[in-house]
């Protein structure tokens, strides 16, 4: 008895930390997948403005070479980065596929939660929040997205308003939201269709910025996965790049700053009429608490 006992306390013991290395795991593979994901956008502008830089120099400039380097290396690095895309969409049925030598250890089972909380290694993450203008930190990211747009056939609306109540929210995890939807409607949005991007939304205690596209929509049946991770619906079925990753940060980090996000497709937006459905972005941002209103 004395060492049944004995036994079955070690495989309690041993199930305790094989859950907690599974845990661990786990937890690490989502703060990669955000890593890589979020390196995708700063990549694009790169390459963008350095596509930029070679047909603006004149071929006698003794500039010309270095944006050609420019280029080229953007373009390695993007290659690389397919590389773990191709990783991170790897199925737990492809991980099984990959057999590891048959040993006569035994291994302990033990269950994973499939939902879990998870620590975002992003910017902003443990900063607080501060009252700023939503158009210091939206201007800058026009800029890229104008030139990605110009690139690929796109025009691109924005249609800002100067005197904006200020919004309480952390401007770097902001950043990499707003960052995250104007790459979504880049994305998905054809040459030749239009991108609306508008301030001054308001409802009560909340400022909003409205993102539509002249993208294929999302069917009603995925709307309510949105913001899932790895979770990309009919889109999957597409040859568009992506992980399901970039959403599901964005409201994530929305979430932290005490906001919404509302999705709707078709779009709202009649301005920026199309055959495709299309899609609409409202990020909805608290108000500086002196500024908030009674609807």
């Amino acid at each position: 008895m004395a060492i049944a006992c004995i036994l079955d306390k070690r495989r309690i013991w041993l199930q305790q930390q094989l859950h907690q290395q599974q845990i661990l795991q786990e937890q690490q593979q989502d703060l990669l997948d955000n890593l890589l994901h979020q390196f995708r956008n700063p990549l694009t502008a790169l390459r963008t403005f350095g596509k930029l830089l070679v047909k603006r120099l004149q071929p006698e400039s003794a500039n010309g070479d270095v944006a050609v380097s420019i280029v080229r290396e953007s373009d390695r690095l993007q290659e690389l980065l397919q590389k773990f895309d191709e990783v991170i969409d790897l199925t737990p049925e492809d991980l099984v596929s990959l057999k590891l030598p048959q040993t006569n250890e035994v291994f302990v089972e033990a269950k994973v939660e499939k939902q879990r909380e998870s620590p975002l290694l992003l910017p902003g993450i443990g900063e607080k929040a501060i009252d700023c203008n939503l158009l210091d930190i939206l201007e800058p990211l026009l800029l890229s997205a104008r030139a990605i747009a110009q690139e690929r056939g796109i025009q691109l609306i924005a249609e800002t308003h100067p005197n904006l109540a200020l919004v309480r929210v952390n401007k770097k995890a902001l950043t990499e939201v707003l960052n995250n939807i104007i790459d979504n409607a880049l994305k998905y949005t054809p040459s030749g269709g239009k991108i609306l991007i508008q301030t001054g939304q308001k409802k009560a205690n909340f400022q909003g910025i409205k993102i539509s596209d002249t993208g294929p929509g999302i069917p009603t049946e995925d709307l309510e996965h949105i913001g899932e991770r790895y979770y990309r619906g009919v889109q999957a079925q597409t040859t568009i790049p992506g992980t399901g990753l970039g959403l599901a940060i964005a409201k994530q980090l929305i979430e932290q700053m005490e906001g919404e996000i509302e999705i709707f497709s078709p779009a709202m937006d009649s301005s920026i009429t199309s055959s495709t459905p299309g899609t609409t972005f409202i990020i909805w941002l608290p108000l500086k608490r002196s500024e908030g209103v009674d609807s």
